[in-house]
């Protein structure tokens, strides 16, 4: 291995634990509260050092944005693989995004400031993810069209965009425990999820005959 290929793998391995170091910290002090004299220290690194990778905290919640948007877009691969219908796949997306969530809370909160007006800059990279992630959901629509398993009369790029918006506010809602409310109820999440994606099958499934 050469030079410049060692100092590369060093950086692309500092970074890394840069983020890992990162995502504890979010995940312990919360968005707002945690800071990057937390993530150095955390990181074992000087401020000086962890500047040469990252510009500023928020740079750091836009590369974990990123990873997490990989890693979701990931799950929605392997959900549609395990093949069904155009609207089996769907819902077995949303359901995989489901258990995203419940899995990676520290992720989740980083997906939700990507969404915020709070985040200032989106990297190629990150919207790339979001486009081909939305260019999937398009692509069930028609498959879910061509099998007989979805009505006809809803615009792709709309349906697209109405499935992530729905599922995305669900999630808010099962992760803040319906906290706007003045009683919450308490139910359980997975049952919560499961009533919205018997809405979102009926309004999507094809009429019979």
């Amino acid at each position: 291995m050469g030079v410049k290929e060692r100092k590369q793998r060093e950086k692309e391995y500092r970074e890394q634990s840069i983020l890992a170091a990162a995502k504890t910290v979010f995940l312990t002090k919360g968005l707002v509260a945690a800071t990057i004299d937390d993530i150095a220290a955390a990181a074992e690194l000087g401020k000086g050092t962890l500047y040469r990778h990252y510009r500023s905290k928020e740079d750091i919640m836009l590369a974990l944005s990123e990873q997490a948007f990989r890693e979701l877009h990931q799950r929605y691969v392997a959900a549609v693989a395990k093949g069904g219908s155009g609207l089996d796949k769907l819902l077995r997306t949303r359901r995989a995004f489901f258990q995203f969530t419940m899995e990676n809370p520290a992720y989740f909160g980083f997906i939700a400031f990507f969404e915020s007006p709070f985040s200032t800059n989106a990297p190629e990279q990150l919207a790339d993810i979001a486009t081909t992630t939305h260019q999937l959901m398009m692509e069930l629509r028609d498959e879910g069209i061509a099998d007989g398993s979805m009505r006809k009369d809803i615009d792709a790029n709309l349906l697209a965009y109405s499935i992530w918006g729905t599922s995305y506010g669900m999630m808010q809602f099962i992760v803040n425990k319906g906290s706007y409310l003045m009683e919450p109820q308490h139910t359980d999440p997975a049952a919560q999820f499961e009533a919205y994606i018997m809405l979102l099958e009926s309004g999507l499934r094809a009429p019979a005959g």
